[in-house]
């Protein structure tokens, strides 16, 4: 990137560790080590279904999930440069296209109600996440960048973004609606794909 790096190996990082984790999934066909205590958890402190778990999850779906890309794409372009914007966009839209493409051979149980209070039971599969995807991809990306600008302003965006990510991760969850280890190998995927189009983007 022109006045900042970002690790040149994190994306191949994420990548590998989301591979790992999602096969870990796959292979369980369940919940992984942890999962159950921590969703458990979190219903235990927010409850089963609070309400504001439901809006931050609209924001992932359609058409709502278009304004979280425009105005990613937006912050970036701010603390970056247009290119960097445009490709978050770019991005955002190879993450929808992962989506489509591993749901055609992936099925990953999602929590059941004999485990975990289940706010809207689904019997499509629980990973990738749709709703990590589109975040890792747009509030992922930008907290990457906002954290590789080492100065008080990306600080605090980084703080903002990683509040947003992880808010969201902790809505999709409380509500039953994933496993923690989905959500994280969802957003390392995200994430990944999301560097590599900006590397070669050349916006390094």
């Amino acid at each position: 990137m022109s006045d900042v790096m970002l690790p040149r190996t994190l994306p191949l990082v994420l990548l590998v560790s989301a591979l790992a984790m999602g096969a870990a999934s796959w292979w369980a066909q369940g919940p992984l080590p942890g999962d159950v205590a921590l969703t458990q958890a979190a219903q235990a402190f927010f409850g089963a279904r609070p309400a504001w778990a439901e809006h931050v999850t609209t924001s992932a779906t359609d058409p709502w999930m278009w304004g979280v890309m425009l105005a990613c794409g937006l912050v970036a372009a701010l603390v970056r440069n247009g290119a960097t914007g445009v490709g978050i966009m770019i991005g955002f839209a190879v993450a929808l296209a992962a989506d489509r493409l591993l749901r055609l051979f992936l099925h990953v149980p999602r929590p059941t109600a004999d485990l975990v209070a289940v706010a809207k039971p689904s019997q499509s599969s629980g990973l990738p996440s749709t709703f990590a995807l589109v975040y890792g991809a747009t509030v992922g990306i930008v907290m990457l960048l906002a954290l590789a600008r080492r100065d008080g302003t990306g600080r605090i965006l980084a703080v903002v973004m990683a509040a947003l990510l992880l808010a969201g991760c902790a809505a999709r969850v409380t509500m039953g609606g994933h496993w923690p280890s989905q959500m994280v190998a969802s957003v390392m995927l995200a994430m990944s794909l999301g560097l590599y189009v900006l590397r070669y983007g050349r916006d390094d």
